[in-house]
């Protein structure tokens, strides 16, 4: 994941640069869903989608103002269970004012983007949705539409990671929320946040809010009983003064708090969405070394089977911690063989639906960490 790309997408998106659509260069200079530069942004959405591979599909509503740009990328075992990755692309203020919403919410919509560029050609085994919500700004609109529409057609959604606003620390303190509720399964998608910056070494300050607030794309979810978080800058305390502002622009960005909060969602969603075995793992996403540990099934339904492969032998643990670090079950202490050491363990007497750590750790100074869930 790159912060260079996601700035490019900002600064393209927010009028900082021209882009072309195929109409030759032209500024965006507001994103307010009565504005034209509105269109011309989901155009740019598009053609950027486009150039990655994808096929974006336009979900279109009041009575076709508004349009929700999605794209999907099929899960390989379970392409019915659909993890959801998003932001709103429309902005505030409205009539002639200038409406760049560069973090509000150029940040999360750039992430988006940037996701849907690391992700293309790597396999899942849920379907995972990244998705461009318009008419947030009304009223949540357009997620309340995608939502409800989902709900009627009983999809089964394993989580939602909703990013609004993520590029903003006035006063430099790193701290960050996530915005959780018991709703559904959304706790313990917030616990599987805080495992993904622990295992990944992201060293985001994380202030959680439960119940969470209402004002962003995460909470049409809820009101549908799907699991959804929400991602943000400590906007309670520390909020951007240039909030629906025309000074709402890039050049008051943080760019590395930036750059952790969108590997944060990003390594959620891939942890939601499972990645098949083979070279590809939320590792090769967030820029970590590979772990050389693999897991099998995941989800479990109690028995989960792990294979350890070393280049040289070592002494070595293999132990289970809960979604906080916190040690749940040793597996093994003892003498590693070069190659392929195999591991199994029976978690039947564990709480299903919680989101679990295996780590492996050896006496060279090595560590591997991989993510496993059980099922009911």
């Amino acid at each position: 994941m790159s912060v260079d790309s996601m700035l490019v997408y900002v600064n393209e998106m927010s009028g900082e640069v021209p882009i072309d659509v195929g109409n030759g260069p032209e500024l965006i200079v507001s994103r307010h869903s009565d504005n034209a530069g509105n269109a011309l942004a989901a155009l740019y959405y598009q053609q950027k989608f486009t150039s990655w591979g994808y096929t974006p599909t336009i979900q279109g509503f009041s009575a076709g103002s508004g349009e929700n740009i999605l794209v999907e990328i099929p899960g390989q075992v379970h392409p019915g269970r659909k993890v959801i990755l998003c932001g709103h692309y429309d902005a505030i203020p409205g009539g002639i004012a200038a409406a760049p919403a560069a973090d509000d919410d150029g940040s999360g919509t750039a992430a988006v983007l940037e996701a849907a560029r690391v992700l293309a050609g790597l396999q899942f085994e849920n379907t995972i949705v990244l998705a461009l919500w318009d008419e947030e700004e009304q009223g949540k609109i357009g997620s309340i539409y995608y939502a409800g529409a989902a709900a009627a057609n009983d999809d089964t959604i394993v989580g939602v990671v909703n990013m609004d606003a993520i590029a903003y620390d006035g006063n430099g303190d790193g701290l960050m929320r996530i915005h959780t509720k018991a709703v559904a399964n959304s706790i313990a998608i917030k616990d599987t946040a805080l495992l993904v910056n622990t295992a990944y070494g992201l060293g985001a300050n994380i202030a959680i809010n439960n119940p969470g607030a209402q004002y962003s794309d995460h909470a049409s979810f809820w009101s549908e009983a799907y699991g959804a978080i929400l991602v943000i800058e400590d906007f309670d305390n520390d909020p951007n003064p240039r909030y629906h502002t025309p000074n709402d622009r890039v050049q008051y960005f943080d760019v590395p708090y930036y750059e952790q909060l969108a590997k944060l969602s990003l390594g959620t969603l891939a942890h939601l969405a499972i990645p098949i075995s083979g070279g590809t793992g939320v590792s090769d996403i967030s820029g970590v070394l590979q772990p050389g540990l693999e897991l099998w099934p995941v989800p479990t339904q109690g028995l989960l089977n792990l294979t350890l492969r070393l280049s040289d032998a070592a002494h070595g643990s293999v132990n289970v911690l809960d979604a906080l670090g916190r040690p749940v079950r040793s597996i093994f202490e003892g003498e590693l063989r070069a190659g392929r050491n195999a591991f199994s363990v029976d978690l039947n007497d564990l709480p299903p639906g919680g989101y679990l750590l295996v780590q492996c750790n050896d006496d060279h100074g090595h560590s591997w960490t991989a993510r496993a869930v059980v099922m009911p």
